[in-house]
């Protein structure tokens, strides 16, 4: 290049890193804090509310400021007014060009505190916030994604040409806080993802934080079409697990569950992807903050979850081909 300078290439582990994690950290330490505090009452829903305003922060100072956030209500003209509002925890939609019909809350609330009630051919998409990631958790998030299929129809041009559906690129999705350890052989939870399938732009789930021993490690679960009814051969959900298939037509469905350290900022601009109508299931949304700590420390493999003996075999085959002191630089 002019002036002796080198061509930039994409590094790894990109630059900030894990300064861009540290978003994912303040959300977990507000819920911690909210968990701590809500187990001392009777009925322990403190850190769920805060686990979803805190969710909404992140998003709402993350994303393109066309794009406003906020918990809610969409409305449509096509909906009559006897029917109950249907709440969803977190509202993506277009700011620049929406009005608001209407807003719920008190005067002291704060805007993450309040839920706005959106027309339906402004929002872009819909995320279901739970504590943590068990069958319940997911049955709950799943059917109250559902609700909005009689707002997922194409609308058809008309005379007057107003608005009763969804937008063309709507996604939803849901999140989750935790994995524990004690629900790492609930493998229903994964067959439950599976009932959100046939919603319109269903992305799957985002795992903030599982029980396990690397800090920035978060799970992500998508869905893949195989040739074949694969049966799942999972030993736990904190190291990687498929649900059982379903058939669609002549192809299999099922949603599967990986953890890494990528996830949180993959999960971040597949969100920024999927508002712009340009995610792709297979591939990386984005560069921006990539890293992994094994990267950092010169490793290009993670051996974290592995089993220990596999591991040492692995490097003894290694080493029969490389030399002995193959691992020792």
């Amino acid at each position: 290049m002019a002036n002796g300078q080198s061509k930039l290439k994409v590094q790894l582990p990109n630059q900030g890193w894990k300064q861009f994690l540290t978003a994912r950290d303040e959300m977990l330490d507000a819920y911690d804090r909210a968990r701590v505090h809500s187990s001392k009452r009777t009925v322990q829903t403190g850190h769920g509310n805060v686990a979803e305003a805190e969710f909404r922060k992140w998003l709402s100072d993350f994303l393109p400021k066309r794009y406003g956030v906020t918990s809610g209500f969409i409305i449509s003209q096509g909906v009559p007014n006897s029917q109950d509002f249907v709440h969803y925890d977190v509202i993506i939609y277009d700011q620049l060009e929406s009005p608001v019909l209407w807003v719920d809350g008190s005067s002291d609330s704060s805007p993450q505190g309040r839920s706005m009630a959106i027309p339906v051919e402004y929002v872009c998409g819909v995320i279901e916030v739970k504590a943590v990631f068990n069958k319940r958790s997911v049955k709950e998030a799943v059917e109250q994604l559902r609700k909005l299929r009689p707002l997922m129809g194409i609308s058809k041009p008309s005379v007057h040409d107003y608005r009763f559906y969804l937008p063309k690129n709507f996604f939803c999705a849901t999140v989750f806080y935790e994995l524990h350890k004690k629900d790492e052989r609930d493998f229903a939870a994964l067959d439950a993802m599976l009932d959100g399938s046939d919603l319109r732009g269903f992305y799957g789930g985002y795992i903030l934080r599982p029980e396990s021993i690397e800090k920035y490690s978060s799970g992500r679960i998508t869905f893949e079409y195989l040739d074949e009814d694969i049966a799942p051969n999972n030993s736990s959900l904190l190291f990687w697990a498929n649900s059982k298939c379903k058939k669609l037509n002549e192809l299999y469905l099922r949603a599967s569950l990986l953890h890494s350290e990528t996830h949180f900022s993959q999960f971040a601009f597949d969100i920024i992807a999927l508002l712009k109508g340009n995610y792709l299931p297979y591939a990386l949304s984005s560069m921006y903050g990539f890293g992994t700590t094994d990267w950092e420390n010169g490793s290009a493999v993670s051996t974290t979850y592995a089993n220990p003996e596999d591991v040492k075999k692995y490097r003894e085959e290694v080493e029969k081909i490389f030399g002995s002191g193959f691992y020792n630089g």
